[in-house]
């Protein structure tokens, strides 16, 4: 659990659903679901909203350093719990359901700031497995592999080699291993030029937009402004912008065949006046194109 401090510090904190208050930004990170929690308090604004956002998504993306252990290395899903939109939203209320369920598990303390959870009966199931072996059964196709494939033993000796390198790359600090496999595929790469200078604009080529589309998104930003002094524009996976400002979202839209699709939801946290008037300024713009 961390506590996002001002000037994008985010500190280790002892585990405590108290934490969780309507003046603090928290992140929670859970291995069990593969899911980084963050916690927006009512009274945090615009500003410290995004700073915890940044700070979340560098931990899901690379964990945190518990001794020679990364804790969140393989984390998946960033899950924004916000407290103002509580019992309004229901999508944030499944979320906020899940995190509450989480903070009210019972826990032991693995040092001052990480915790471990009960496996609920997980445990003895997977120990199970682990009593095959000893059974007699095991012992009776041994010596029948054995003796067949006594003309093959470089074969028997070579196969167990990979699963050993494998082990080895499971570790957070074995890095060798990884290097020889590497570099073959890296050389057939740089034989050819152009991948080079894709990759430094992105993996995955994108359309560039037209000017048209450019200005109507502009257009957009425009009326928003005549009305609010500070925004925040992000673009999300799929495609779509998000604007908002100090107290929650304005709008949320889309491009679909060259034209401004707004979202079910633009719009309904302002009031309709100011909603009608940077629709009006939107059209009025659009006119010169």
């Amino acid at each position: 659990m961390f506590q996002v401090l001002e000037g994008g510090v985010s500190e280790p904190i002892k585990w405590s659903k108290d934490h969780l208050t309507p003046e603090s930004n928290i992140i929670i990170l859970d291995e069990g679901s593969s899911s980084v929690f963050l916690w927006y308090g009512a009274k945090q604004g615009l500003v410290s909203r995004r700073t915890a956002l940044r700070q979340a998504e560098s931990l899901k993306g690379h964990g945190f350093s518990v001794g020679k252990s990364i804790v969140g290395r393989d984390i998946k899903d960033l899950k924004e719990v916000d407290q103002r939109k509580i019992g309004r939203v229901p999508e944030n209320d499944e979320l906020n359901d899940e995190l509450q369920t989480l903070l009210n598990r019972s826990f032991k303390h693995l040092d001052d700031y990480t915790v471990t959870f009960d496996l609920d009966g997980e445990f003895p199931s997977a120990i199970k497995p682990a009593s095959k072996p000893v059974s007699t059964e095991a012992p009776i196709p041994e010596p029948v592999i054995k003796s067949i494939n006594r003309p093959e033993p470089v074969a028997i000796k070579t196969q167990p080699a990979p699963v050993k390198e494998i082990m080895k790359r499971a570790s957070e600090y074995d890095t060798e291993p990884d290097l020889p496999k590497m570099t073959a595929p890296i050389r057939n790469q740089t034989i050819v030029d152009t991948p080079t200078s894709t990759l430094e604009h992105g993996t995955t080529p994108k359309p560039k937009l037209n000017l048209s589309i450019q200005a109507k998104i502009g257009f957009v930003m425009i009326g928003v402004l005549d009305h609010y002094d500070d925004i925040w524009i992000s673009k999300k996976e799929n495609g779509s912008y998000s604007v908002e400002h100090m107290d929650g979202k304005v709008c949320e839209f889309s491009i679909y065949e060259g034209k401004i699709k707004f979202s079910s939801d633009s719009f309904s946290g302002i009031s309709t006046k100011v909603k009608t008037e940077i629709q009006k300024k939107f059209v009025e713009l659009s006119k010169l194109l």
